[in-house]
């Protein structure tokens, strides 16, 4: 782990428990114990601090600039510049899927934006991230989606539902698989035992002991 100069490099060794190897957005995640108590922040190539060395658990920028921070036990966003874009209030968060992140605050999921607005409330019991503009959520033991607004699309009625993919879910209804569009409307039968995801217009079903490849018609 270097610096530009070597007389930066052991002063900013002398400083720090441990500094990670730099990310290609010029920044390294730094360790810092102070009173038994680890901290952790972001540096620049110069050593200037960037983010505040005052988290207890961070992770690197995503490719959008936001890195995942924790504090008193809360997790939030920072970005490039060290500017807290989402507060660390919550406790759970994933990273962000077209332009939205899931959130969880007392085992209720719901979603914000990139600058931290809540968009669609925390009421779900858990909830996918977003794929095709629709995220799968459920609510007492039945699955739907929503749209990037909160609405249901897709009315919460299932057993289970997998991210749509090929614009279908495979979706479970009376312990039969078919799958729904993005409509909310029934593509393909409740026939299967089980199903899979479509990739690339094929998916594979199983009726029983076969298994067959189907088209995006069925």
């Amino acid at each position: 782990m270097t610096f530009p100069n070597s007389e930066k490099s052991k002063s900013q060794k002398a400083i720090y428990d441990e500094v990670y190897p730099f990310a290609d957005n010029g920044l390294a995640i730094v360790r810092l114990t102070l009173a038994k108590v680890t901290y952790f922040g972001f540096i620049n190539q110069t050593g200037k601090v960037i983010v505040p060395i005052i988290y207890e658990s961070v992770c690197l920028h995503d490719s959008n600039g936001f890195a995942k921070v924790k504090r008193n036990n809360q997790w939030g966003f920072v970005n490039l510049l060290g500017k807290e874009i989402i507060p660390p209030i919550y406790d759970e968060t994933e990273f962000f899927r077209e332009d939205l992140i899931k959130v969880s605050q007392h085992s209720k999921w719901g979603f914000v934006d990139r600058e931290g607005k809540v968009v669609v409330p925390l009421q779900y019991d858990w909830a996918w991230e977003f794929s095709e503009g629709l995220a799968i959520v459920r609510k007492r033991d039945k699955h739907g989606a929503i749209n990037r607004n909160g609405e249901e699309i897709v009315p919460l009625m299932y057993d289970f539902m997998k991210p749509f993919s090929n614009g279908l879910s495979a979706t479970k209804k009376h312990q039969k698989w078919g799958y729904v569009n993005t409509m909310g409307t029934q593509h393909i039968p409740f026939i299967y035992d089980d199903a899979w995801s479509f990739k690339n217009g094929k998916a594979l079903v199983r009726q029983e002991h076969e298994y067959l490849s189907i088209g995006l018609e069925g």
